[in-house]
């Protein structure tokens, strides 16, 4: 008897283990394979736009994924550094093999945890108890359950001509359990996604290869973690051109999407090399990067070349890019298809709708990418484990983070094709920012009980508020003009580090002090729309409301409105087309019109 019962060890059941875990429940985590625990299927790459700020959340609500990053990383960098902080994110490539191990080692020191070999084939409900069944017999009894199957659910793998049944490539799907989940009442659709194939190291020409730089002193994705000094790998840049896209097009109708007859829909922002040399045919090249998969491994993984062709073609398609022409496969790409859940289903505490404390996360809600998944593992572990002890769920809200804007999209809009976070869907990105996430998640600490926690990062941004300060009273920063010189831009983050020294800051702090000083007009504003959009949720929309007379409302929003007729502002943030730009500007006009009338 648990009071936690996880199935699944991918990164969303990882970290659903360990959230129920830290918040007091005896849990279970059952997996199809151990030595697949947080198994990097595809990219061994964490982070960047979007992505890197989930990892950011995560560790500050005490997941694992951010610190596993920073001890095994091989190579890491800010990216977008050039533009502004709502797009800077860090992104970093770990070796596959120790990520694994070093998360597998986490869970086995847990006290509270068990962790076992299995495969569920069906969940049956006992009055208040789930009872969970695997397929050697066994049977597991618990108050809540999180399911994190993946792709797992009837999955099914192709490359070329062939097909077979399985979640990954080596690795047995879940079948009955996901004929069992149907009999129970639960809605599921089809989605599919590509990997790339992977070489031998000795057989690429690396000499002519331009190569790609990692920082030399690398941010930590953990706000609890410096860099070691670690000697990192490089990865390395190429492209598909003109001779290579032609063979694609040659060919095109021998890749797997193309000759199976599939309804699924595939990842719109992570597309085939197929996909992509057909939908952008004026596009004259695209990238690929050659990445290590590990430091005791000479396997390197081309990202930019996720497929379904035969192995044959693979080798065609490799043969012709710069610096691949004798490279050897030792994996060929190949696509999966798989069963996931609808998630209108589900609630925002990613709580079933249909059954009482069963909750969901990860890729079987139909998102894609291992930080999405950790990202709805969290916040299902944490509700699992406290409603096991009859303790509150916690809310997260699109104004809060981005785990909030993931959240609120799949559950509100919808998913159509597998959900990638990225920095347009999230209308406070500004706010939601890659250094300031454990300041936004110190709240949520607090209603966790880690107040020890939320009190060390309230006192940590006291200082930097009140170093802002100083720095405006000081006279002989004043008489620079330090402040206004750094609103418009004629001093860099690297130009003020006779602040550092003389308020003994780190370099996370003179950073925060910088991006305060330099965009608070903007920050303040994201800020106040938040608040009003909160405190206006109950808003009525007049009867005789002219959509069409709303600004700054896209076409989208504008038919969706007109043919749902939305009563209250939190209704129309629930109807798909509608997005939160749109809600503001609705809300704006209401104001307006309750004025003028």
């Amino acid at each position: 008897m648990y009071d936690v019962i996880v199935i699944g060890a991918g990164h969303a059941g990882c970290e659903a283990t360990i959230a129920s875990v830290n918040n007091g429940a005896k849990t279970l985590i059952i997996t199809i394979n151990m030595d697949s625990i947080a198994m990097m299927p595809c990219n061994s790459a964490v982070g960047g736009p979007g992505r890197g700020q989930l990892v950011r959340e995560i560790d500050a609500l005490g997941g694992e994924i951010a610190k596993n990053v920073d001890k095994n990383f091989i190579h890491s960098r800010m990216l977008n550094t050039s533009r502004g902080p709502a797009v800077q994110a860090l992104r970093a490539i770990v070796d596959k093999r120790r990520y694994f191990l070093s998360m597998k080692y986490v869970l086995e020191e847990k006290k509270l945890l068990d962790l076992k070999q299995g495969l569920v084939v069906d969940i049956k409900k006992e009055a208040d108890r789930y009872r969970v069944i695997t397929s050697d017999e066994k049977c597991y009894r618990c108050k809540c359950l999180v399911i994190a199957t993946g792709t797992f659910l009837d999955g099914k793998i192709f490359w070329g001509d062939y097909e077979i049944n399985a979640g990954r490539q080596g690795e047995i799907p879940s079948n009955r359990l996901a004929i069992n989940l149907k009999k129970e009442g639960f809605k599921f659709g089809r989605l599919k996604t590509e990997t790339p194939p992977k070489v031998d190291k000795k057989t690429i020409n690396r000499k002519i290869l331009k190569i790609q730089s990692y920082d030399k002193f690398p941010e930590m994705f953990s706000y609890e973690n410096r860099y070691d000094g670690r000697k990192q790998l490089e990865n390395y840049i190429s492209y598909v051109d003109k001779e290579c896209i032609e063979y694609i097009m040659k060919n095109i109708k021998k890749s797997a999407n193309y000759s199976h007859k599939m309804g699924s829909e595939g990842p719109k922002y992570c597309p085939s090399i197929e996909d992509k040399v057909k939908r952008f045919k004026n596009k004259k090249r695209h990238l690929v990067f050659i990445q290590p998969e590990g430091r005791d491994t000479n396997e390197m993984y081309l990202h930019g070349l996720h497929t379904t062709f035969s192995e044959e073609i693979q080798l065609g398609i490799i043969k012709r890019i710069k610096g691949l022409e004798n490279a050897k496969i030792t994996r060929p790409g190949y696509g999966v298809e798989y069963d996931y859940l609808m998630p209108f289903q589900i609630k925002n505490n990613l709580e079933s709708k249909l059954y009482k404390n069963i909750f969901f996360a990860g890729q079987v809600n139909g998102t894609t990418g291992y930080e999405e998944a950790a990202s709805q593992g969290i916040i299902a572990g944490i509700n699992a484990g406290r409603r096991s002890k009859s303790l509150d769920n916690i809310i997260i809200d699109r104004e809060d983070c981005y785990i909030g804007v993931l959240i609120d999209d799949i559950v509100v809009k919808g998913v159509h094709e597998p959900y990638r976070m990225l920095t347009s869907r999230n209308e406070y990105r500004l706010y939601h920012r890659h250094d300031n996430a454990d300041e936004r998640m110190a709240k949520f600490l607090k209603k966790l009980g880690f107040k020890e926690k939320a009190s060390k990062i309230c006192k940590k941004y006291k200082k930097i508020e009140g170093v802002i300060e100083e720095i405006k009273k000081s006279k002989s920063l004043k008489d620079k003009n330090l402040i206004e010189e750094i609103k418009q831009d004629k001093i860099k983050l690297s130009e003020i580090n006779n602040i550092k020294n003389t308020f003994n800051l780190d370099d996370v702090e003179i950073k925060s002090i910088f991006i305060n000083i330099k965009y608070r007009t903007f920050i303040d504003r994201e800020i106040s729309n938040i608040n009003k959009v909160r405190s206006n949720i109950s808003a009525k929309i007049p009867e005789d409301i002219d959509y069409s007379k709303v600004n700054n409302i896209s076409n989208e929003a504008t038919k969706s409105l007109k043919i749902k007729k939305p009563t209250t502002l939190g209704q129309a943030t629930r109807i798909e087309g509608v997005g939160p730009a749109d809600v503001f500007s609705l809300l704006c006009h209401i104001k307006n019109v309750s004025r003028e009338t």
